[in-house]
């Protein structure tokens, strides 16, 4: 019985090893002899991991790592290349600014900078206007340390001899403003005071320069707090704003919902839908950039519309319809963004020659006009007009003459042969003889 006991345990303890795995066998080891394991085979065997009966149960499978050869390399290189080169062609070819290009100035914080940034896109093929930008990241209406826009204004307009500026800060406001030594705590009576002191006086420097200016407000950022106090901001702006000659753009609803709240993505100035913001929720993206710009682009072309080359939309959007054939290898608008732009008032635009009973030439030379003969078309049936039908509309009538109209004597009225109402003698009478039956 013991030993059959002891054999037991024994086939146990193998089926257990089985399971959890042999350990590392190495020559002379009392292992060796036990497990039939030569010593040849057990130098040449790799340590093994010794994994636990939990491990096995409930570890995870391992997969086979794909291995990376040189040929998927190069093939993700191609990629990767030919990728850039896309956006690259894509990207806006900057032109060389003239010597005497006017000069957009933008100031403010980092905002502005973005703002810059999408101008500078936007104005990269209209060689007469050029932007230069002097923002400061930090810079604001309470830290007045870093930079006072209201003194340090002059100086740069001094140098750069602006003929458009651009302001937009606030963003970096959200804090104490220290008056007289002492902290005033923020959206207090006290803190909007001074605020607005503070903003009214960046808006009479902006007057004082005499030239035009453009204000942008805020836009919402994904915080609600940050985004309410953004609203009362853009409320102060407005008023110094417009107060002082100038021009506000109101750009929140370019960057929400249809409920005026945050909105990551949008619209951008093509209509497609991208994403505007970064994943902090505050900056703006390339395209976010660039859709902030737009509301200020039209301002500026407004002023400066000679710069731009010529009526319609900015110089560098498309190809006259007659310069180029779609035809052409330099026809690619995947690559370069350009299309042919198609003039309203251009005959050939719908591929038709006719136009008003005229047939138009539209060759190369002057245009001339040549009378195109009218088809007369045949009646039929139901176009001979009828006698005596609503729609024969023929004059004079077929089967009747042309009468002259006579005047038709009207009977004069009579007047009536006894009156309407009794005379007032006999009025009297039948009263009276009424009153005597009653008595």
């Amino acid at each position: 019985m013991y030993r059959v006991r002891q054999l037991a345990i024994a086939v146990t303890f193998v089926h257990l090893i089985a399971i959890l795995g042999l350990p590392a066998v190495t020559p002379g080891s009392a292992l060796t002899g036990l497990y039939g394991v030569a010593p040849a085979h057990a130098q040449s065997a790799q340590p093994k991991k010794r994994r636990s009966l939990f491990s096995i149960l409930f570890g995870k499978k391992k997969t086979a790592k794909k291995k990376v050869t040189a040929k998927n390399r190069s093939q993700r290189g191609k990629k990767s290349r030919a990728s850039s080169t896309a956006r690259k062609a894509a990207a806006v070819e900057i032109l060389p600014k003239s010597e005497d290009a006017k000069v957009i100035l933008v100031v403010g914080d980092f905002f502005a900078s973005g703002l810059a940034d999408g101008l500078t896109t936007a104005l990269a093929q209209v060689p007469n206007l050029r932007v230069v930008n002097k923002t400061k990241g930090l810079s604001g209406f309470v830290r007045t340390d870093i930079v006072d826009w209201s003194v340090d204004l002059q100086p740069l307009v001094d140098e750069y001899k602006p003929s458009y500026i651009v302001a937009m800060l606030g963003s970096n406001d959200r804090q104490q403003i220290r008056v007289d030594g002492q902290r005033l705590k923020k959206q207090t009576p006290e803190w909007t005071a001074a605020y607005t002191e503070r903003v009214n006086n960046l808006g009479k420097a902006l007057k004082d320069t005499g030239i035009n200016y453009a204000w942008v407000g805020l836009p919402p950022v994904r915080f609600k707090s940050m985004t309410k106090d953004f609203l009362a901001f853009n409320e102060i702006y407005g008023k110094a704003a417009t107060g002082l000659r100038g021009q506000f753009f109101d750009v929140w609803d370019g960057f929400s919902d249809a409920e005026g709240n945050y909105s990551r993505s949008g619209p951008d100035i093509n209509g497609q839908i991208v994403l505007l913001r970064s994943k902090d929720g505050i900056n703006l993206t390339r395209a976010g950039k660039r859709r902030l710009s737009y509301y200020v682009e039209g301002a500026i072309r407004r002023l400066f519309g000679a710069d731009f080359g010529g009526p319609g939309a900015l110089a560098g959007t498309g190809f006259d319809a007659g310069t180029i054939s779609i035809k052409s290898p330099d026809y690619d608008p995947a690559k370069t963004g350009k299309t042919i732009v198609v003039r309203l008032n251009d005959p050939a635009a719908d591929g038709g020659d006719v136009l008003a009973g005229e047939k138009i030439d539209l060759s190369n030379g002057p245009a001339q006009l040549v009378a195109v003969p009218a088809v007369a078309d045949q009646p039929t049936e139901a176009a001979i007009a009828v006698s005596g039908r609503v729609d024969n509309f023929s004059w004079p009538p077929q089967d009747e003459t042309v009468r002259p109209i006579r005047p038709v004597s009207v009977a004069q009225p009579q007047a009536p042969s006894e009156p309407l109402l009794p005379e007032t003698s006999s009025l009297e009478r039948t009263l009276e003889q009424a009153a005597a039956l009653q008595n």
